[in-house]
């Protein structure tokens, strides 16, 4: 049975990024793919390099564990690709701070905007969350 660990998006997402740079795809496809940084692509292929999948597999995720469970987060990642129209909001887009505000109305916890920022990474959606600050 996987860890808590195995299955969260974030490790599934390094696990991806390597097992295409393994299936021969460039650092800039697996950083488009999968919406993270060539810096972060280039540092999991070194990980690898040095210790192995073993070795990236169990990279540390940091941090205690999230208040939001995985039904939460998977509910989180249907609403993104959504209009925030159908959330209460008065336009279509998406803002750290309307993500924020919706986390904390549907399951009461707070957080700052860099995690909120980290949730949508971690699912993929961190380039739905416009610039602006409303």
């Amino acid at each position: 049975m996987p860890s808590r660990a195995d299955t969260l998006l974030s490790v599934v997402r390094r696990m991806t990024a390597e097992r295409m740079l393994l299936e021969g795809a460039s650092v800039h496809a697996v950083a488009q793919a999968l919406h993270l940084s060539e810096q972060t692509v280039r540092r999991y292929r070194a990980i690898v390099a040095t210790g192995g999948l073993d070795t990236l597999s169990k990279l540390g995720v940091g941090g205690r564990a999230s208040a939001l469970d995985r039904e939460a987060l998977e509910w989180i990642a249907t609403a993104l690709p959504s209009s925030a129209r159908l959330h209460g909001f008065d336009s279509d887009a998406w803002t750290n701070a309307r993500l924020r505000e919706l986390i904390e109305r549907r399951y009461g916890v707070r957080y700052s905007r860099v995690y909120v920022w980290q949730i949508a990474t971690n699912l993929g959606l961190g380039h739905v969350l416009s610039k602006s600050r409303r």
